[in-house]
C-alpha cells in the first residue's frame, strides 16, 4: 500500500511538470518519516523509506515513459 501511494503521488507531481515541485515532494517525504520516527516512541525501519522512496520514483519514471509514449505515437 506504501508503495502504490508513493507511486500515485509520483505520477500526480510529474503533471505539474515543475522541477522544484519534484524535488520539494522528494524532500517532505523524507522530513515526513523522520519526523514521525522521532515522534514514535517504538523502533521504526527503515525499509518503509526505501519503499516509499521507490514507489515515488517508480510514479515519475511511469509518467516519464507514458508521456515519452504518446508524444512519439503523435508524431509518428
Amino acid at each position: 500500500m506504501l508503495f502504490l501511494t508513493a507511486a500515485s503521488i509520483g505520477v500526480c507531481v510529474g503533471t505539474m511538470r515543475s522541477a522544484f515541485s519534484i524535488a520539494f515532494i522528494a524532500v517532505m517525504i523524507t522530513a515526513t518519516f523522520a519526523l514521525a520516527t522521532a515522534i514514535s516512541p517504538g523502533p521504526t525501519s527503515y525499509f518503509n523509506l526505501l519503499i516509499a522512496i521507490l514507489g515515488y520514483n517508480a510514479g515519475l519514471i511511469g509518467f516519464l515513459t507514458g508521456l515519452f509514449a504518446l508524444n512519439t505515437r503523435r508524431t509518428a
